[in-house]
């Protein structure tokens, strides 16, 4: 029943998640919606340092735009919680950056997000995409379940890696040509 749902906003998350995969996909500029979605966060966050280093080369790509952004809402929401959950050290703030780059040799276009952050336990990575797996306090562990269903939606891939010399950083690799595409093609 509805108990297990601990309040709206949640409810919420789990609604999304189970429409999923949603929207139909449009030609979309990658780094706009990075922008606009970095907004937010720069506005919401100022104790963190938001840098975004994108690639002016990409090329537009067939993207459900409102999952793509809320995969990227998800990912930084994720790289915040992990500054907050990190001690602070007097030298430098936190720091999220957002980096894109088109990788012709492979098709792909990488998006990355590194915090510098609280840091992911190797013992947690495996589990970290799985629906309901959670390291946060009070977090449902949607997030990065999302974030993995609507990269998969768009036949890309997500993963995790260490970022130097701490903290966090997510790469998703999103394909260049849709299956449609290159089946016209081949």
């Amino acid at each position: 029943g509805m108990e297990r749902f601990g309040d709206r906003s949640e409810l919420n998350e789990f609604a999304t998640f189970a429409r999923l995969p949603a929207g139909e996909h449009t030609p979309e500029d990658l780094n706009a919606l990075v922008e606009e979605a970095m907004v937010l966060f720069r506005e919401g966050h100022r104790h963190i340092e938001f840098v975004f280093d994108p690639d002016p080369s990409l090329p537009r790509l067939p993207l459900d735009r409102e999952g793509i952004k809320r995969a990227l809402i998800n990912m930084l929401d994720n790289a915040v919680a992990a500054c907050d959950g990190a001690p602070p050290t007097n030298a430098t703030p936190p720091r999220i950056e957002v980096r894109t780059r088109l990788h012709r040799a492979h098709g792909i276009v990488a998006l990355e997000v590194a915090d510098t952050g609280i840091g992911i336990k190797p013992e947690e990575r495996g589990r970290l995409f799985e629906p309901y797996f959670s390291t946060k306090q009070g977090g449902t562990g949607l997030g990065l379940a999302i974030v993995s269903t609507i990269v998969a939606d768009h036949q890309g891939f997500v993963r995790v890696k260490d970022n130097e010399p701490h903290g966090s950083r997510f790469v998703v690799e999103l394909p260049v040509k849709g299956p449609l595409e290159q089946i016209v093609l081949h």
